[in-house]
């Protein structure tokens, strides 16, 4: 009997490999099946990124505006920085910057990370008189924003994702900006799958939210609605009076009244923020 080290293990076989030696299938038939195997369904929606939701926070401290101003002014030279400090606090918000910021954050500040629209559902009084960038809607792949949608939708057709998903509301979240300012996936990315509210009718109404924090259902009898277009790709931000604007169609606009908000999985946020290190 031979040695068990001597004994070469039998490596097995991937589907693929089985599809090819399957009998009496035309070589049509076999590709077909390989691409069916390579390809599986996209999930009806992905998970919600597993970071629990922790403190949220305005930056308040004035070093880490500094230090969010250099990142922006390396990385991304092409992207207008609009952000201010003033009042003790971090002012202005677009959809780039707020994607930008959470590059910042996922560089230097790995415990942190900017707000997801379902975090903001849990403190609404916190942000109210504030607006705060959360998502983009991807409804169709014309105008507005007809680049930037076919761009990012072609990412989404490598992970299985068809036209028949849309419209999709992808979190800002884990989405990571190239030099041309395109929207890029990454491992961290997280989206809703036919995430029908976005098509309701404009300034539909409702209450109650998902796990991706959108509106579920229609509410006649409530005072929250959700603003929307039918066509393109758009931001969504938190209005100030916790409505949902999903047309935001001019993802460059920016106002003293918009915020960037961090989320922290511990106490003591304050004192790390002291020293993001490593951005001179």
């Amino acid at each position: 009997m031979p040695h068990i080290s001597s004994i070469k293990p039998v490596k097995p076989k991937s589907l693929i490999e089985i599809v090819e030696a399957m009998p009496d299938l035309t070589p049509e038939e076999i590709e077909e099946r390989k691409n069916s195997v390579q390809k599986p369904k996209p999930e009806e929606q992905t998970s919600p990124i597993s970071t629990p939701t922790g403190n949220m926070i305005f930056v308040t401290d004035e070093n880490i505006f500094k230090e969010i101003n250099k990142y922006l002014a390396k990385e991304h030279p092409k992207l207008e920085n609009k952000l201010t400090f003033a009042d003790n606090i971090m002012k202005n918000s677009n959809t780039y910057l707020a994607v930008a910021v959470d590059e910042f954050c996922k560089k230097y500040l790995s415990n942190y990370r900017i707000a997801i629209q379902k975090d903001l559902e849990t403190n609404l009084n916190m942000f109210k008189g504030f607006y705060i960038d959360s998502g983009l809607a991807l409804r169709s792949l014309t105008e507005p924003n007809s680049s930037q949608a076919n761009y990012l939708f072609e990412q989404l057709k490598e992970r299985g994702i068809k036209l028949e998903n849309l419209p999709i509301f992808l979190n800002l979240r884990g989405l990571k900006l190239d030099s041309n300012l395109n929207f890029n996936l990454t491992d961290e990315s997280s989206y809703k799958l036919n995430a029908n509210c976005l098509n309701w009718k404009n300034e539909s109404f409702y209450s109650q939210t998902d796990n991706f924090g959108l509106p579920k259902e229609i509410d006649e009898n409530s005072l929250r609605k959700i603003w929307t277009i039918k066509y393109g790709l758009s931001g969504v931000c938190l209005l100030r009076d916790s409505s949902l604007f999903a047309w935001d169609v001019n993802l460059f606009v920016s106002n003293d009244y918009g915020r960037v908000v961090f989320v922290s999985n511990s106490e003591g946020i304050a004192n790390a923020l002291q020293n993001p290190g490593g951005t001179n």
